[in-house]
């Protein structure tokens, strides 16, 4: 099995450049890579490694959870799923987030996960994470496990 790890903090880099593919340079050339690091560098993240390398992470914007991993980790990292959740809800609870729509895997996730959507929009479904709902999920998914964590 693979070494799996949270981090004290997230690359923000890494995390706009695993992000800024899914936009067209309208977007990007208004929110530049150094905009976005400046933006989220007061907020709390945390990083994750797979095996030694980086491989995204998760941001808390003070309202919604931002997460980002590399393609070539999906299907991987689901197991850093719990302690980013145990992570999360120590800074809030409940907290939303938006998946886009486009993000059929995700969507199938969230929602096989039992997690409630709260709003929907042509280009994001809402849903609401909470500590109560994480024990459902937990026990659905047969909890999780991930190696060397920092938190």
């Amino acid at each position: 099995m693979a070494d799996l790890r949270l981090t004290d903090k997230a690359d923000l880099g890494l995390m706009y450049d695993i992000e800024s593919p899914r936009y067209d340079s309208a977007v990007t050339d208004l929110v530049t890579r150094e905009r976005a690091v400046a933006h989220y560098a007061g907020c709390p993240s945390v990083g994750y490694e797979i095996d030694g390398v980086p491989a995204g992470g998760a941001i808390f914007d003070g309202r919604e959870l931002h997460l980002a991993v590399l393609p070539r980790f999906h299907g991987r990292w689901a197991w850093l799923l719990a302690p980013t959740l145990d992570w999360l809800f120590a800074l809030c609870d409940p907290v939303q987030v938006r998946i886009e729509r486009d993000n059929a895997r995700c969507i199938r996730f969230m929602d096989g996960g039992g997690w409630q959507r709260i709003g929907e929009d042509p280009q994001y479904i809402t849903y609401l994470l909470s500590s109560t709902a994480a024990h459902v999920f937990r026990r659905r998914r047969g909890g999780g496990r991930a190696s060397g964590q920092s938190h």
